[in-house]
Formats: structure tokens, sequence, C-alpha cells
């Protein structure tokens, strides 16, 4: 990606609070709302709990789509929407491990109203390794990236 494309997909992500996390299930897909964060390198990560349909999922098929967009500031009738599709490989990420504890601190960086599940120790941490994109700015700039 160049250097501009890097920054549009940068700033999306500062801007938005939650993403569509879709994975994959033995018949269906399955779709949910979840906050997640963001790394430099675009990785994403997201919490959920043991024993969730989304995790089990992940487990099993760990590859996923994820969607988010400005629709709520963007102009929805004439489609003035950025949006940005990532699909990519989550990898669960360790409990009790610098990783953990390092991802903990960049997750709750973002959402910090999401403190109050990292008391539970069925709370799981994934992290979206990102393989391709797809991004589309309210102002029609569009471009795709592989990784």
């Amino acid at each position: 990606m160049e250097a501009a494309q890097k920054e549009r997909v940068a700033a999306l992500l500062a801007e938005v609070q939650v993403a569509i996390l879709v994975t994959q299930g033995e018949v269906w897909a399955t779709a949910t709302m979840q906050a997640f964060a963001e790394t430099p390198e675009f990785d994403l990560l997201f919490i959920m709990n043991e024993g969730s349909e989304k995790l089990e999922n992940l487990r099993i098929y760990p590859y996923v789509t994820v969607f988010l967009d400005t629709r709520e500031k963007g102009k929805v009738e004439t489609f003035e929407i950025s949006r940005l599709l990532i699909q990519g490989e989550a990898v669960e990420i360790e409990r009790e491990s610098a990783e953990w504890d390092a991802m903990k601190a960049v997750f709750l960086k973002k959402s910090p109203f999401e403190a109050p599940f990292f008391k539970f120790p069925t709370l799981r941490m994934m992290r979206v390794q990102p393989k391709r994109l797809s991004y589309a700015g309210a102002d029609r700039v569009a471009f795709k990236a592989e990784f």
C-alpha cells in the first residue's frame, strides 16, 4: 500500500469504535458487532467469552471478514460513507503472556468501556492479522491491498 492509502485506513480505523466480525461456522456464518482496537500494522484485536459461538468458529475456521464504516457520520442517501472490509486470519492471544498484557493495553486505550470484561477468567482475545483489504472512501477514493 502507498503511504496515502495507509493513512486513510489508519484514520478510518481510529475513527470507528465497533466493527462487524464475521466468522464461519460449520453451516452458517455468524456476524457480531464488536468493539475492537487496531495495531499500527492494522492487526485488529477483539475480545470474546470462552464458549461463545464466534470464538468456537474462530478456533475451527480462523479466516474472518471484518467490516466497518462511518454510516452514522456519512450521507446515507448519496452513499457518502467511508467503509473498510478486512479479510484475515485470527490467532488467539495467550492469557498471562507479555503479548496479552501489551494487546490489552492497546485494546483498553481505544475501548476503555470494555475494562470490566477483563476481570473474567473466561475472557479471550483474538488478533486478526489482515491478508487483504478493500477500502472505499466517502470521497469516492477506493483501493484494494494484499498483505
